[in-house]
């Protein structure tokens, strides 16, 4: 599996190491500013819904984006338009993983709840047109872009050079662990139960994405596969 530029590869171990350490430490800070976002909006100190959503989105974005340019802004940047390349292969192979990911999802919602979850959430009065929009754009557009870009377009292919050729593998399995724990940390999933659920399901989602990106050296299939999957959970709950 190609994982790693030959220019990466002669970039000093130091430097890739405290790549993986910014990195993170974002994710760290993504997640205490996570926590006091949502403190906020539980006491009422922010009030406008859209603004709720907006605060709660940026406080998880703006470290991840800090990371992601802390990162490239010291590699190669010879290669970075050909890693975003969406070919038919990886059209065709995301679709697969939404697939996959989504019939795994439902099983386990059914064996766990006996709900698959995929139904539109009971409303009060006129849904806020302009809250749903603002919420679909972060979830279906914005965050499956900074999370790939991130996790497998940073994050795994650092850790994988990191491995010995034979254990490198390791490093898609170990990105999707740390990329399904973040969003369990983030709050998805109300219950103890329902937050086992997604983890398992991120962390699917997470290998299969990684093993496409280790593959084709190239994270263009991953983005869309993950916009797919949170498109399909969009779409499904957006109140009628």
């Amino acid at each position: 599996m190609s994982t790693e530029s030959d220019v990466t590869h002669a970039e000093p171990d130091t430097s890739r190491q405290r790549d993986l350490v910014i990195l993170l430490v974002a994710l760290g800070v993504a997640v205490i500013l996570a926590r006091v976002a949502s403190g906020f909006n539980t006491a009422g100190k922010i009030q406008p819904p859209v603004m709720q959503v907006l605060v709660a989105d940026f406080a998880v974005w703006l470290p991840l984006v800090a990371g992601i340019v802390w990162v490239l802004r010291r590699s190669a940047s010879t290669d970075r338009a050909a890693r975003l390349r969406l070919g038919l292969g990886d059209a065709i192979f995301a679709i697969g993983i939404v697939i996959l990911c989504r019939v795994f999802d439902v099983f386990l919602g059914l064996a766990f709840t006996g709900s698959t979850g995929l139904t539109p959430a009971p409303t009060l009065g006129t849904p806020d047109e302009t809250l749903l929009i603002v919420s679909a754009i972060g979830i279906v557009l914005v965050s499956p872009f900074l999370e790939e870009v991130f996790f497998r377009g940073l994050f795994q292919r650092r850790m994988a050079a990191e491995l010995t050729p034979r254990t490198r593998f390791l490093a898609v399995f170990l990105t999707a662990f740390l990329f399904a724990v973040l969003h369990v940390l983030l709050g998805a999933g109300g219950t103890q139960l329902e937050g086992f659920r997604v983890f398992l399901t991120i962390f699917v989602l997470g290998s299969l994405t990684g093993t496409l990106v280790a593959m084709t050296n190239r994270i263009g299939g991953a983005i869309m596969a993950h916009v797919l999957f949170n498109a399909v959970a969009v779409v499904a709950t957006w109140p009628r």
